[in-house]
């Protein structure tokens, strides 16, 4: 099987971006490997549609991009161990500070020889990492005293941004400007909006004139919902394919996989696919989902295994089972269908899940590279940029 991405849909969907972004530039939040789309050959696709700033999970995930060569500024979003703090100093990556605590930290360990470049994160809300409003002051005037501290960034996270008209995420829209205006100390970047916020807030960048808006899931070209991303012309950059490894014919009342829960209701042929949930295809879709194959949409029956997954191709001498054979291609998930947000709604989750859980062991087909060089594209690792 393979996951093959298209870099054109992510330079097309990173420009659509910064133009609803206004005066403000975007961040690409590009964690987990991409959400599975390939972090190295991503962050280039970006940087070549003019994004400077990327937003990474953990310290590693920076420490790659940068060992990639990758020049652009980096924040880490999750909250910082003190004992890692040298490691964002030697790799010129920007911290969160969703502390007090990690604040004393930083200001011990900062120094003019080893500066630190901070963004600290406020709970407006999201109850998840960040200080309160209230000792935001206070914290960020004794990070702007210490030597070797920069005061890179004030950000918060909305909860509710993907729910049109949701008065939660005004109010936290609220709280965050009572901040921003409460904070006596000059700092670089002022952000709050995600994907969410910037399809459903209109523009919350120019609330506070914040110059960075963050985006992951819009990159890829998706949003939280199909409607959602109607609102912006993206492009789903990643379709999942796998081959049919086997073909056999059934007799009525043949069971298929595991538990034999499914059993065959006439003669029927049956297509045996090279994917199961060890590819990170759920097996939460038994039953419920379809790939595309032969020109038709054919439901998967039988459990899903580790490694194999089963398809109904309907009567053997009719089509679409009559014109498939060994090693054709089936489509789990593309632009055309069935879409991200199919497979999400059989699995009972959201299209995020699915592209995050595409495993590793998926070879990665990067496409459309912005010089043509499919061939270097396709590794795991971009050039310099």
């Amino acid at each position: 099987m393979t996951a093959t991405v298209d870099l054109a849909a992510i330079r097309h969907n990173a420009g659509v971006l910064r133009e609803r972004a206004g005066g403000a530039d975007v961040m690409a939040i590009i964690k987990a490997d991409a959400y599975g789309h390939g972090v190295c050959p991503v962050a280039r696709a970006a940087h070549e549609a003019g994004i400077r700033h990327y937003g990474v999970a953990r310290l590693p995930e920076g420490i790659h991009l940068r060992e990639d060569g990758h020049r652009g500024r980096i924040l880490v979003l999750g909250a910082p161990a003190a004992a890692q703090l040298p490691r964002y100093a030697e790799y010129d990556l920007d911290l969160t500070v969703p502390s007090a605590e990690v604040a004393a930290a930083v200001v011990r360990h900062a120094s003019p020889n080893a500066p630190l470049r901070v963004h600290v994160t406020v709970d407006t809300g999201m109850g998840r990492l960040g200080l309160a409003p209230d000792d935001v002051p206070a914290v960020m005037a004794r990070l702007a005293d210490a030597p070797g501290v920069r005061l890179a960034g004030l950000w918060t996270h909305f909860a509710t941004a993907d729910a049109p008209g949701s008065s939660f995420a005004k109010t936290q829209l609220d709280r965050f400007r009572a901040v921003v205006d409460a904070v006596d100390v000059d700092v670089e970047h002022v952000h709050a909006a995600n994907t969410g916020a910037l399809l459903t807030l209109g523009e919350p960048a120019h609330e506070f004139e914040a110059s960075l808006v963050r985006s992951g899931i819009a990159l890829y070209g998706l949003a939280a919902t199909p409607e959602l991303s109607a609102r912006l012309d993206l492009r789903p950059a990643m379709r999942l394919t796998a081959r049919v490894t086997h073909l056999k014919t059934v007799s009525a009342g043949t069971p298929v996989s595991y538990g034999a829960e499914w059993q065959a209701p006439r003669r029927t042929r049956i297509a045996t696919l090279g994917v199961g949930y060890g590819d990170g295809y759920p097996r939460r879709c038994c039953g419920r989902a379809s790939v595309r194959v032969g020109g038709a949409l054919c439901p998967i029956v039988g459990t899903i295994c580790m490694d194999m997954c089963m398809v109904n191709l309907g009567p053997p001498d009719k089509a679409p089972a009559a014109r498939v054979d060994r090693g054709d291609e089936a489509v789990l998930f593309g632009p055309a269908g069935p879409t991200v947000y199919d497979v999400a709604q059989w699995a009972d989750t959201i299209p995020y899940e699915i592209l995050c859980g595409v495993s590793p062991r998926v070879p990665r087909r990067h496409v459309n590279c912005a010089d043509g060089a499919l061939a270097r594209a396709a590794q795991s690792a971009a050039p310099r940029v």
